[in-house]
């Protein structure tokens, strides 16, 4: 079995648990469903069933995939060593329903035993805002922006789809496609290049340009990866709002 994170947001984790199955009769067999109970650190968590209609070929092999989420809020209010933990070990029984020629549906049990990480959510913010050229109709701006990493393995960000606001004004949105590579505990910085129209961002923007500070709207999406094999590649949501000082 291999246990993948294919989410991570403000509310919680999403894993998909990936269990291959392999019939070695000389005739096709239906998985019609699956009933699951998992277990974290010793305790019962999170107990389900799931239809699945799957086909496996005579003598064939075939992947299930077996998604769930593990809200924050329900996993502190459980287990609060996890708050001062990295790896979390599991339990996941598993319940396979075939339906089988002759025999009709027969329930094989499956178990499976591991550890998980427990990934905790980056904090992203802009360090600084660099006024590179400023004009009455527009304005180049070079926004550095750190993302700190609390996790006990390695980040990999490589793909930023971001919106941007300043003082209340919307300034755009893009894609940006760098590789960022952040060590466990440790902090990424990287330049966001940003051109303003203030026919379009308004007049106001070129004003609080001119001052000393401005406050910022910071929303989208990272797309990122891990040095832990479980953590192949997730996305991570992007919501920020703070001020920043102009340089």
């Amino acid at each position: 079995m291999i246990i993948r994170l294919t989410g991570l947001d403000f509310e919680g984790i999403d894993l998909a648990f990936d269990v291959k199955v392999d019939n070695p009769n000389p005739v096709g067999i239906s998985l019609a469903g699956l009933d699951y109970d998992l277990k974290l650190l010793g305790s019962r968590f999170m107990q389900g069933n799931q239809p699945m209609g799957l086909k496996v070929a005579a003598k064939g092999s075939s992947q299930v995939e077996v998604p769930m989420r593990l809200g924050f809020q329900q996993l502190l209010s459980t287990y609060q060593q996890l708050k001062s933990t990295n790896q979390a070990g599991y339990e996941l029984d598993l319940g396979m329903g075939f339906d089988m020629p002759v025999l009709g549906r027969v329930r094989v049990p499956v178990s499976y035993k591991g550890e998980m990480p427990v990934p905790k959510m980056p904090d992203v913010k802009l360090r600084s805002l660099d006024v590179q050229q400023l004009t009455m109709s527009g304005a180049k701006l070079l926004l550095e922006v750190q993302v700190d990493n609390p996790n006990s393995f390695s980040l990999l960000l490589n793909r930023l789809n971001y919106n941007l606001k300043l003082n209340g004004f919307d300034v755009g949105s893009g894609l940006l496609e760098k590789s960022v590579n952040i060590k466990q505990g440790g902090q990424g910085v990287f330049g966001l290049p940003v051109s303003l129209d203030f026919a379009q961002a308004g007049k106001g923007l070129y004003s609080a340009l001119l001052g000393k500070g401005i406050s910022y709207d910071l929303s989208g999406s990272m797309n990122a990866a891990s040095s832990n094999p479980i953590l192949k590649g997730f996305t991570i949501p992007l919501d920020k709002q703070g001020s920043v000082q102009l340089k």
